[in-house]
Formats: C-alpha cells, sequence, structure tokens
C-alpha cells in the first residue's frame, strides 16, 4: 500500500536493531523487515495471540514472538527496549482515544527511538465503480448494516493521529496519506468481507435472522464487486520520535 515497510525517515543502518512488531498477526510484516536489515537486527512479534504465526522452530533465529495485550500494563522487561515499534489496523481495536494505547507503546522505546503506526480511516469509505452502471445496493447496505451502525468501529480518531503523536510528546512526526486505488484496493477491498462474515457469526447466537441477512449481503456484494465495485479507503502511515531526553 505505501511502498515500504519502513518509512524513509527512520533510521535502519546498524547493528543490533531491536524492532517490535505490536499486533503482529501472522508475522509476516516482520519476515518482509527482515530481508532489509543487518543479520543482527532482533525482531519481536507481539500480540495478545500469537497462534496465527508459525512455530518458533519455523521461524528466523532473530525473530522472536510473545504475548502482550496494549491494554494492560506494559511488562518490565519490554521497557525501553525497542529502537523501532510498529503498529497496524488498530481501528477496529481502539474505539474512541488512542493516545492511552500510544502512552504504552512509547514506554517499549528507547529515548531517540521510533515509532510507526499506519492505518485506515474508517469514516473515509466510498465505493468506487469501474463505470457509472455498476450497481452499488448491496456493498451500501452491507456497510450501513455493519460497520456504520456499530459506534466500535465507526470512528474518526485515524485521521488524528498525527496531532495525537505531537500532543503525545512525540517529535519529527510525519503523515504519510495514501487514497486506495486500483487492483491494490480491489484485494483489500476482498479482506473485508472476512470482517462481515465475523460479524454474522457473531450475531448467529443472539439473532440469527440478523446474521443471515448479513450474509445473505455479503453475497450479493461479492456480486457487485465481481462486476467492478468496491469499498475505498483514505490510509495513513505516521512517524514519530521518543525525545531522547525522556
Amino acid at each position: 500500500m505505501f511502498g515500504y515497510n519502513l518509512h524513509p525517515s527512520v533510521p535502519r543502518e546498524g547493528p543490533s536493531l531491536k524492532i517490535a512488531d505490536v499486533g503482529t498477526g501472522t508475522g509476516v510484516w516482520l519476515l518482509d523487515l527482515r530481508q532489509e536489515l543487518d543479520p543482527t537486527a532482533e525482531l519481536v512479534g507481539i500480540d495478545v495471540d500469537i497462534s496465527q504465526a508459525a512455530p518458533k522452530q519455523w521461524l528466523p533465529e532473530n525473530i522472536s514472538l510473545r504475548e502482550w495485550s496494549v491494554f494492560t500494563d506494559v511488562p518490565d522487561d519490554l521497557v525501553e527496549m525497542f529502537d523501532i515499534v510498529n503498529l497496524r489496523l488498530f481501528s477496529f481495536v481502539i474505539e474512541n482515544d488512542p493516545a492511552p494505547v500510544l502512552r504504552k507503546l512509547t514506554r517499549l522505546l528507547k529515548p531517540g527511538g521510533h515509532l510507526q503506526w499506519s492505518e485506515t480511516d474508517v469514516r473515509s469509505c466510498r465505493i468506487d465503480t469501474s463505470s457509472p452502471d455498476v450497481p452499488t445496493d448491496a456493498l451500501t447496505e452491507l456497510w450501513e448494516q455493519t460497520v456504520q451502525n456499530d459506534p466500535r468501529l465507526y470512528h474518526s480518531w485515524a485521521r488524528d493521529l498525527p496531532q495525537v503523536l505531537k500532543t503525545e510528546g512525540l517529535i519529527n512526526v510525519l503523515a504519510d496519506w495514501r487514497r486506495q486505488e486500483g487492483h491494490a484496493g480491489m484485494m483489500l477491498h476482498w479482506c473485508t468481507f472476512a470482517m462481515f462474515e465475523m460479524f454474522a457469526a457473531k450475531m448467529q447466537s443472539t439473532n440469527p435472522k440478523k446474521a443471515a441477512d448479513i450474509m445473505s449481503l455479503v453475497q450479493a456484494s461479492a456480486v457487485e464487486t465481481r462486476r467492478g465495485a468496491m469499498y475505498a479507503f483514505d490510509r495513513v502511515l505516521v512517524v514519530g520520535q521518543k525525545p531522547e531526553n525522556c
């Protein structure tokens, strides 16, 4: 999406870099980044559940995994341990204010270390079509019945993220905004369907009719997608530096 794993302003030269990927998921970002770094770099994938990642026996020697939730206290052994902390796609985890999570992430950084945070601006959602005659009724209703109807997800803090970093004391803050378009946008669009299926699965026990309605909309939306319609979002990657005297 952005054309890089680490923003060009973030230093990566030199031996023994320590990098944390928070919310690592499968760990694929670390595996990609590893190829760009000195072999002495130490990479740590952190998530509340690391079961999506490969077993440690299958990982490179300089990649390790550990469990931690950003909504709990920072473990003592992680305080000021990292030169770089990366995270992405927390817009579906943080409801309103990202500042409390940011403060914990900043504690992971060494003085002078860099934070990189990439996010989706959920409220920027629009439906792009390959031609004016492509229908979008199902896609529109699916969005309205799920994300737009859920205050936990339909928030605006992502667009304020650069200012949040500045307010919380980070310096040299830069923001790279990208408008999702074209082939890459279509690939990202298909990824959203898993989210809608999760909505339906969670509703199955309490509101089976609503769950069935959502799945019907998912199927109809897939038809519209194959005809040339997709959700498109603005995305931002923000970097900031922890001051040396902190």
